[in-house]
């Protein structure tokens, strides 16, 4: 990893560190030690693919390391100089930085840090931009970009939110996400969406990220998202030790294990029932793919997998009962 150089930058005088790491792995050690902008919306509770409890367990070294890339990653990768080329296109009296080092900068001291993609001066605007680059399906654009109501396109909370942290660490003085939308034609669309910065929002992430790694330090740890954080807490206590322990006066536990009991065995009668109607079902229809009783449409097409075959059972209602074979 390069030495990392030292700026003072931002709200409050911040001494920023700048590292240029060699690759990719020297990158994922130094964002490592920190926070970084694309999941700090965490600890406000406002990230929709991060959680408290799953910063906490990345952070501290509980949660398996994962530092492959993933095809959304891939595609965010190999589609930026893309949507630079398209801003460039777009807006040619725009001024666009864009170096693509994976340089990173740091607040050593909040242990905040962030990898801009790129910086834009404009006539319009006062001073330097930080510009973070998105790319969606259109189906993602709809659900999560697209405002139903107005129309407008509001991005995710936390993605303003890693605008924010990007522009305060890199000293600038707006922000804006240039969201590229690739849709079902395979047509690109840019929208550049201007993100204001809120410094209400800042100071108060700033004191979360204060209070996450101080709880960090004391050894503490974030009740877990029951309803998004399983796969985590497994994965946090993947290897079990030689004991026992004495859970008896943990009366909720006891509940708790009592609807397990009871949902498993449900489960389990409900397949045995499952497992004995599917063949009823297969055997009225012989081998026609699809049948029509009074209230259902069933299929059962066959499917060849890993050298054998096998009939899929699916059913739904009947759009139209009385309607004709």
């Amino acid at each position: 990893m390069a030495p990392a150089q030292q700026a003072r930058i931002g709200q409050g005088c911040m001494t920023i560190q700048i590292i240029r790491p060699a690759d990719r792995q020297a990158w994922l050690a130094a964002r490592q030690q920190d926070v970084t902008a694309s999941v700090a919306a965490a600890v406000l509770g406002a990230h929709l693919y991060t959680t408290p409890y799953a910063l906490w367990a990345e952070k501290t070294g509980r949660l398996s390391p994962d530092d492959e890339e993933t095809e959304a990653m891939e595609r965010g990768n190999l589609m930026e100089p893309v949507v630079v080329a398209m801003i460039r296109k777009r807006f040619p009296e725009w001024l666009v930085t864009y170096e693509n080092d994976r340089a990173y900068f740091r607040d050593p001291d909040r242990r905040i840090g962030a990898t801009p993609d790129a910086f834009i001066v404009r006539a319009d605007r006062a001073g330097t931009g930080n510009c973070q680059i998105k790319t969606c399906s259109e189906d993602a654009f709809k659900q999560f970009w697209l405002d139903p109501d107005t129309d407008e396109v509001v991005p995710p909370t936390w993605i303003a939110v890693q605008a924010i942290t990007e522009a305060q660490l890199t000293g600038c003085a707006w922000a804006c996400v240039a969201l590229v939308v690739i849709t079902w034609r395979g047509t690109f669309q840019l929208h550049i969406i201007d993100i204001p910065i809120h410094l209400r929002l800042w100071n108060r992430l700033v004191t979360k990220v204060d209070e996450f790694w101080a709880m960090v330090a004391s050894g503490e740890e974030p009740s877990p998202d029951w309803q998004r954080d399983g796969d985590v807490v497994t994965d946090v206590y993947r290897d079990s030790m030689p004991e026992r322990r004495d859970l008896s006066a943990d009366r909720e536990l006891d509940m708790l294990i009592h609807q397990y009991n009871r949902a498993r065995v449900e489960a389990a009668g409900a397949k045995a029932v499952v497992d004995q109607l599917r063949p009823h079902i297969i055997h009225s229809l012989g081998n026609a793919e699809i049948g029509l009783t009074a209230n259902w449409e069933v299929s059962a097409r066959t499917t060849f997998r890993s050298g054998s075959q096998s009939r899929v059972l699916r059913v739904k209602p009947r759009r139209d009962p009385n309607a004709s074979f």
